[in-house]
């Protein structure tokens, strides 16, 4: 995507940090980002803040290079081992107030804990990180025959996909025109960031992708999700009346079939969504960074 960036992303100066993969990877990424932002700020005049999403590693990297401000915000409780890093980098952590902290192995509460202490700022933001860069968008009420969907399967090897993973085999899209949209581990020719405008194109989502699958329900595209993960973002979408269906064992069985139903039925009724209000979520953050 950042490859892709023309028309996307301002044109800023930029310092692209490689991932790091396998044993130590944790602590040659810092190290690196390290040597970026140390070199960054004898070149660039100050003062400098570091804002990272989801990113529980920068803070820390920002604090061995000398940055003043370094602000985190979270998303996804069940990253135990990588957000356990923020309490050794972070001056402010932002927490959406939809967070299960059944799911976060008690890392709310710690960093309650610290703040209290004065180690750092703890903010709470009502929204999710989809509030802060979409815009609700109702889909029209007429649909292809057959319906066209998108659908998304991940390759499953991310840091917190282990055991969330459930199989999508090809039956489960039978009888749609199918967009696809796969997670590949080659780069692919297609331009990622049309992803979220294709959704205009289609009817419907079928994914094992929970992140996606948030963005295309709250567009207005109902959404049929097959994964086993649990997240305090995917219960609030959920609330909020957009239509994110959720499927979390294996696609097949009674259960499977009356889930795959009520999606396919929700892509003719979208006219009848009545969401709750969209949270300023966008304003409510830059308020916390002015602050």
């Amino acid at each position: 995507m950042y490859e892709q960036r023309d028309g996307h992303l301002p044109s800023r100066r930029a310092v692209w940090v490689p991932r790091a993969m396998g044993a130590w990877s944790g602590q040659r990424r810092v190290r690196a980002a390290v040597r970026h932002l140390r070199q960054w700020r004898r070149e660039v005049a100050g003062p400098f803040r570091m804002v990272a999403m989801n990113a529980p590693l920068m803070p820390l990297a920002g604090r061995l290079s000398g940055l003043g401000e370094r602000w985190c915000a979270v998303d996804t409780e069940i990253q135990h081992r990588s957000l356990r890093w923020l309490n050794r980098g972070i001056t402010d952590v932002v927490v959406p107030t939809h967070w299960r902290e059944d799911l976060d192995g008690g890392r709310l509460a710690g960093w309650a804990r610290g703040a209290k202490a004065g180690r750092w700022r703890l903010h709470r933001l009502d929204g999710t990180h989809q509030h802060l860069h979409l815009a609700p968008i109702r889909r029209p009420t007429d649909i292809a025959d057959p319906p066209r969907i998108l659908v998304r399967r991940l390759l499953g090897t991310g840091s917190h996909d282990h055991g969330e993973v459930i199989a999508l085999p090809d039956a489960v899209i039978d009888g749609f025109q199918v967009l696809p949209w796969d997670e590949e581990e080659t780069p692919s020719d297609r331009l990622a960031w049309t992803l979220l405008e294709r959704l205009s194109d289609v009817d419907g989502v079928v994914t094992q992708s929970t992140t996606f699958a948030a963005e295309a329900a709250y567009l207005g595209v109902p959404t049929l999700l097959v994964s086993a993960a649990e997240r305090g973002f995917l219960d609030r979408v959920e609330a909020e009346g957009w239509p994110l269906f959720r499927h979390r064992g294996a696609c097949e069985g009674e259960a499977w079939l009356d889930i795959r139903a009520r999606w396919a039925t929700g892509m003719a009724l979208t006219d009848a969504l009545s969401p709750d209000p969209w949270p300023d979520a966008r304003a409510a953050f830059a308020a916390m960074l002015q602050g």
